[in-house]
């Protein structure tokens, strides 16, 4: 079983390896936890107004900076 760093609900920066366009690089919320496969664990992510969704491999994101303040206090 994977460990995942992230958390349903969390606010991410994704930014892929291998950019398609500029719509696959910003912020994004984890919908979903995934099965790793054997890799490295993955998550579903979602964009504010989108109706569909990606998944990302951990080693694509960061918390974003509003989250970790938050978490802080």
């Amino acid at each position: 079983m994977s460990n995942y760093l992230y958390a349903c609900g969390q606010q991410v920066t994704f930014t892929g390896k291998r950019v398609m366009s500029p719509s696959w690089t910003g912020d994004f919320v984890i919908t979903r936890l995934l099965p790793s496969g054997g890799e490295e664990p993955r998550y579903e992510i979602r964009r504010a107004g989108e109706t569909h969704s990606r998944a990302a491999l951990e080693s694509d994101l960061t918390a974003r900076a509003e989250t970790l303040q938050s978490s802080v206090f």
